[in-house]
């Protein structure tokens, strides 16, 4: 997903990023502090009215968009693999909602389970959120890819056997996941005969 942290309230992009990496913030992702009493939190230390903190984050929801070309590559990955696509998110449980009423189901079935931190009681890059997952899936870490676009989360996966591959564009995505999951030596067979 991609999202704008730009809003027609009293909070500024750079004030808004700040919130989201506030430990009240990550406490309200946990869940274990309500919608509200993070917007309180948040007006407190940023000295940003309460209401307008709550409109800001609104609009950021409203501004939430889906990479469609990485929804399609995941679709082809699992007709062509197989594989099972976890989404491991900081994320509330209201956020959470949102979301599940506001997109398709369609986009949502790309997904065999979504583990919110909210839920949880973790969140990234806490070694308890993974193992959680880990758990709750069924799988084997040696044999998981994680994808994050944050090197942090991507660390602590690897420090528990995932691959990890740290997000910078779809394209690069595309490529190291078809490295993954696809058979090498005829990869390199096509590459050797095409060249």
């Amino acid at each position: 997903f991609t999202w704008s942290a730009v809003t027609t309230t009293a909070v500024s992009p750079k004030i808004l990023k700040k919130i989201l990496r506030s430990a009240s913030w990550f406490e309200y992702e946990k869940g274990n502090i309500s919608e509200d009493e993070a917007y309180a939190a948040a007006s407190d230390e940023f000295k940003v009215p309460a209401v307008e903190v709550k409109r800001a984050f609104q609009e950021a929801r409203t501004s939430l968009q889906s990479n469609k070309s990485i929804v399609k590559l995941i679709r082809e990955l699992k007709a062509q693999y197989g594989i099972r696509v976890f989404a491991m998110s900081n994320i509330s449980v209201p956020d959470l909602m949102y979301l599940r009423n506001r997109w398709d189901p369609e986009e949502w079935s790309l997904f065999d389970r979504v583990f919110a931190s909210g839920e949880a009681r973790e969140r990234k890059p806490n070694l308890g959120f993974y193992k959680h997952v880990i758990q709750e899936a069924g799988v084997d870490p040696l044999r998981t890819v994680f994808v994050d676009d944050k090197l942090e989360n991507v660390l602590s996966a690897r420090s528990l056997g995932c691959k990890g591959i740290v997000f910078d564009s779809a394209e690069t995505l595309a490529r190291q996941l078809r490295n993954h999951l696809g058979d090498s030596a005829s990869r390199a067979r096509g590459w050797l005969e095409a060249n």
